[in-house]
């Protein structure tokens, strides 16, 4: 055995190879990375702040610095002429009650839209004028007829999406005769006009459909929302330096609009800016 082991030749011994660089130098672009990136996503989130603040004061009504009524109110001013359709009940179901509502046309005139109560209390006027309005209940006493009235200042509703009646829907306390024999006659003559008067409370907040306040308030929820899901998007743009992400970022806090329009404004300024940021550029070395 060890003869044939003398004829077979010694394994050639390991030789180190090495590898030098050329020296080329490979660029990559890359739409992530550069530092203007991370800047902006902060720009965002202070954005996302103003579209929060926005919100807030829409899902409160009472003290916010836009106002369910002023919002309908500016809606319904520039709302077709007669696209209104006013519909309520008075508590006490009485029926014959006389409905008077007043509104403005297109030449800026009052003009008066009547109907009566139902056996349920009920009533429905159609072609009011869109805005600000005057509603005055009537009870007439047929054997004198003397009047007992009710006032309120009213907002209709204009239409939305698309539509093209706007529905307002309101409930009316009118209290019973006894009520009214105790108060003087607010004028004297024939008729005797007794006269309950609201619209001095109501110079501020005018009665609307609760349907459209809620509608209001569910508004400002969704800036909240819009908000929120925004700075989600700045933040993990932010973490990677992700110019996708801050521009989706940039885009969905457009929209919650930010009081005087400053989130609109701020959002449009930032995605401007994605766009303009330079690519950053990746080294390779061969």
């Amino acid at each position: 055995m060890s003869e044939l082991l003398e004829e077979v030749d010694d394994l050639p011994e390991e030789e180190t190879v090495l590898f030098s660089s050329s020296g080329t130098a490979f660029e990559v672009k890359s739409e992530d990375g550069h530092p203007m990136l991370k800047a902006i996503g902060i720009f965002i989130l202070f954005t996302c702040a103003l579209g929060i603040a926005n919100g807030m004061d829409y899902i409160s009504p009472e003290s916010g610095v836009i106002r369910p009524d002023e919002w309908i109110y500016s809606m319904g001013e520039s709302a077709p002429r007669g696209s209104g359709v006013l519909t309520g009940e008075i508590n006490s179901g009485e029926e014959g009650l006389q409905i008077h509502v007043s509104s403005r046309n297109a030449d800026g005139m009052w003009v008066e839209n009547t109907t009566v109560s139902d056996a349920n209390g009920s009533f429905k006027i159609e072609g009011v004028n869109p805005g600000l309005g005057f509603i005055k209940i009537q009870r007439v006493h047929n054997e004198t007829d003397n009047l007992d009235e009710v006032h309120h200042r009213i907002i209709i509703s204009p239409p939305v999406f698309g539509e093209a009646i706007g529905y307002t829907n309101l409930e009316f306390d009118v209290p019973s005769e006894d009520h009214f024999n105790e108060l003087e006659c607010e004028y004297e003559g024939n008729p005797c006009v007794r006269l309950i008067d609201h619209t001095p409370n109501e110079m501020e907040h005018p009665m609307m459909d609760p349907a459209a306040a809620g509608m209001y308030v569910m508004i400002g929820w969704a800036f909240i929302g819009l908000s929120l899901i925004a700075a989600g998007f700045a933040l993990f743009g932010i973490k990677d330096s992700s110019r996708g992400l801050i521009r989706t970022g940039a885009v969905l806090v457009f929209f919650t609009v930010g009081h005087y329009w400053s989130a609109c404004l701020f959002g449009l300024v930032a995605f401007v800016l994605t766009l303009s940021v330079p690519r950053s550029s990746v080294i390779l070395d061969s």
